[in-house]
């Protein structure tokens, strides 16, 4: 009993040291809710929350003055499940390019308000001709009116040639900014809207059997393909950590939790835990330090290159505005009169209003003249970019057709090399032939030879022995007269020495 009572003891012991020593998830696990809280903690290493008067809590990046959503550090990948989803190269990507909108405030630039709904991109879409273009959606417009309502701000869109909406350096070929008025009258509203759809079939397991309200919209995959060439879609997949999405061959990773909706009872809750104030005045004073230099440098870029004629549009804009803000100064001035002869104010302060008012009016035609000039630096530095990227394209094709060449040339040397060694090898084998033949026609020349003189000498042996036994058988007739009774002994002589001449001649034969 004793031992029973151990053993439960040591068991308990070592599942709760099990436990305590369990780690804790660091991130929310795939399908768990999150809350705007978890948008406020998270974005604050990479920007400021701005308590805006319109939007309330907004975002805005720690980025450089040419950022652009959806434009800058990301390019488009053609999916299963939401065709044309933007893939963003930030860190914080995974939340201000798949929730909420993006618009652009005068003074602080562009800037991003949280929502509750994900989508592959929140942007309207463009297309005609060779172009496809898109710009952020901005708060407060209402998907399902339709994007024929959908206007814009020319310098919100972003537009590139067809052929490259599938590369990922699509950032190298966006037209520039200064031509859009213009792509823009040549193009028309693409509006294909998908709304209520789901990722996995017509339930959505994820959701509790809810629809995923998912907004997709951009061109059709066959238009496209027409440019481009066949498209490979890629598979979504969900990943249970925040952060850029994993591209591995034809499937992307990507985090995308369910934003839970605030309550009427905790919505004070959820707030960042460093908020700035919207202060136009420390906007215009972070503008112009960064502004500043970069007009400076327009300045001296166009003193260097001679290019005078965006200084002279630029002054046109700023006659234009200065007249504007002079129209609305006066405006002021006759209100403030107005307001003095029907109030008990004093004098003094009405004068120090309108001195308010006109430094106010002078301020803002400085910011704008100030923007001008950045737009017009941005568009230089973008054009000279784009060049120096073509030029480099164009070595690099030209660094690989000098390659292909020069293997080329040197696969034909090999062939030709070969070609003279197999003719040399078929020419070697010839002459062996030839000399194996002429040494059989000699050795059969040296055989018909060799036959011929034997026949030959047997011919002479075969005749001396007839002379031999003709002149044997004329002796005997001459010299002996008495012999010729006996011709038995003749025929037998003349036929041994016949004998023997026959022997002694196959002998030496």
């Amino acid at each position: 009993m004793k031992r029973i009572i151990k053993s439960l003891g040591v068991s308990l012991f070592l599942a709760m040291a099990m436990l305590v020593s369990k780690p804790a998830d660091a991130q929310p696990r795939i399908g768990v809710n999150i809350s705007f809280q978890t948008f406020y903690d998270e974005l604050s290493p990479y920007g400021d929350w701005i308590d805006y008067p319109d939007y309330g809590y907004t975002w805005r990046p720690r980025v450089g003055s040419d950022f652009r959503p959806y434009s800058s550090n990301g390019y488009w990948m053609y999916t299963d499940d939401y065709d044309w989803m933007w893939n963003s190269g930030y860190d914080w990507g995974w939340g201000p390019f798949h929730y909420g909108r993006w618009f652009q405030d005068p003074f602080y630039g562009w800037m991003w308000v949280p929502g509750y709904e994900w989508s592959p991109a929140w942007v309207a879409w463009r297309g005609g001709g060779d172009y496809y273009g898109w710009a952020p959606i901005r708060p407060g417009f209402n998907i399902n009116i339709g994007f024929s309502n959908y206007n814009a701000p020319y310098d919100y869109w972003t537009f590139a040639p067809g052929r490259y909406m599938t590369s990922r350096y699509i950032n190298r070929y966006y037209y520039p900014w200064r031509n859009n008025t213009t792509i823009i009258n040549n193009t028309t509203i693409i509006n294909n809207y998908y709304g209520g759809r789901n990722s996995g079939g017509a339930y959505n397991n994820r959701n509790n059997g809810r629809y995923d309200r998912t907004y997709t919209n951009g061109p059709r995959r066959t238009d496209v393909e027409r440019y481009t060439g066949r498209i490979t879609p890629y598979n979504v997949r969900e990943s249970n950590r925040s952060g850029r999405a994993s591209v591995d061959r034809n499937s992307v990773s990507v985090y995308r939790p369910t934003v839970q909706r605030e309550s009427r009872g905790n919505a004070t809750t959820y707030s960042p835990r460093q908020v700035q104030a919207y202060d136009r005045s420390a906007a215009r004073t972070d503008a112009r330090s960064t502004q500043g230099r970069d007009v400076a440098n327009n300045r001296t870029t166009d003193r260097r290159s001679g290019a005078t004629e965006s200084v002279r549009n630029n002054s046109r804009r700023s006659v234009y505005s200065e007249r504007g803000n002079r129209n609305t100064g006066g405006e002021t001035v006759r209100a403030d009169r107005e307001r003095v002869n029907t109030s008990p104010r004093s004098v003094d302060a009405t004068n120090e209003r309108i001195s308010r008012s006109r430094e106010a009016s002078r301020q803002d035609d400085a910011m704008q003249r100030a923007r001008e000039n950045q737009r017009s630096v941005d568009v230089r530095q973008r054009n000279t970019e784009m060049q120096r990227q073509r030029d480099v394209e164009v070595r690099q094709r030209n660094d690989q057709m000098q390659q292909q060449r020069q293997a080329e040339m040197q696969q034909r040397q090999r062939e030709s090399m070969q070609r003279s060694q197999d003719n040399q090898r078929s020419m070697e084998m010839q002459r062996q032939r030839a000399e194996t033949q002429q040494r059989q026609q000699e050795s059969m020349q040296r055989a018909r030879e060799s036959q011929q003189r034997s026949v030959e000498s047997q011919r002479q042996r075969s005749a001396e022995v007839q002379q031999r036994n003709a002149q044997v058988q004329r002796q005997p007739s001459a010299a002996t007269p008495q012999r010729q009774s006996s011709p038995s002994y003749e025929s037998r002589s003349s036929r041994s020495s016949e004998g023997g001449g026959r022997s002694s001649g196959r002998s030496r034969f």
